[in-house]
């Protein structure tokens, strides 16, 4: 009887005492990515540009049961979808892992801009989310959704990061638009009254270099989740009533 309780005391001591809902980024009132302020010099008759996928931002994190995400879509609007027209979704970010998890915390891209002394480089951190809608028959190739908002960080600056600790979560809203963010898509929009939308949530360090006459653009990831399905009808808009939402 005591080993059971002993058990059962473990149980509860795993589960965070004071897991919350620690901040709420309402993107649709407005978010700023950051420009470029560096470029090759003027002097450079001729100038290279390439782009280099630098792998993980933190090799040790990526992928650890510590420092899991569990990204959820709460909800929907309007509903049902409109093909053409736009939509509000929220989504929760939490941490079901087991150590502290930073997230960036700024929806104003250029005041975590950081810029080398010798304005060689720059970089920063950003996390957004992205949905993917399945209609029809088949529902097998996913159209990514033009979607707008995103959190920005200086990875050189933990106060531009909100400490994410196990069991808490943040909420996040956003705008986007129910057609194909994508130049090339591969799959359709149709009208279903049993479609499924996913979340994507993927955070990286994305860094500029200018090296002489040449420019790199590099991308590290630093951690992603996905989100189960979502169900939503959609149909198509009623006539007279196209928008567009900000393109991301």
């Amino acid at each position: 009887m005591a080993a059971c309780i002993f058990v059962i005391a473990l149980a509860f001591a795993a589960v965070p005492l004071f897991a919350q809902m620690v901040a709420s980024h309402d993107l649709t009132l407005g978010w700023r990515a950051p420009s470029e302020h560096i470029s090759v010099p003027e002097t450079c008759t001729q100038s290279g540009s390439s782009i280099a996928n630098d792998g993980s931002g933190n090799p040790a994190d990526v992928g650890s049961e510590a420092t899991r995400l569990q990204l959820t879509i709460t909800g929907i609007s309007p509903s049902p979808l409109e093909i053409g027209n736009d939509f509000i979704a929220k989504v929760q970010l939490k941490n079901v892992g087991t150590t502290t998890i930073l997230v960036p915390s700024s929806a104003d891209g250029e005041r975590v801009l950081r810029v080398s002394v010798d304005s060689a480089a720059e970089q920063y951190e950003v996390g957004d989310v992205s949905f993917r809608l399945l209609t029809g028959k088949d529902r097998r190739t996913p159209v990514f959704l033009n979607t707008s908002g995103a959190l920005f960080a200086d990875p050189e600056d933990k106060s531009s990061y909100l400490p994410l600790e196990p069991g808490n979560w943040i909420e996040i809203k956003e705008e986007g638009l129910v057609e194909c963010g994508l130049e090339d898509c591969l799959g359709e929009i149709h009208p279903d009254n049993k479609a499924e939308i996913t979340a994507w949530w993927y955070q990286r360090v994305l860094s500029h270099r200018i090296n002489g006459c040449n420019e790199t653009h590099g991308s590290a990831k630093v951690r992603e989740a996905d989100s189960a399905p979502f169900a939503v009808a959609v149909r198509n808009r009623p006539a007279k009533s196209a928008k567009s939402a900000p393109k991301k």
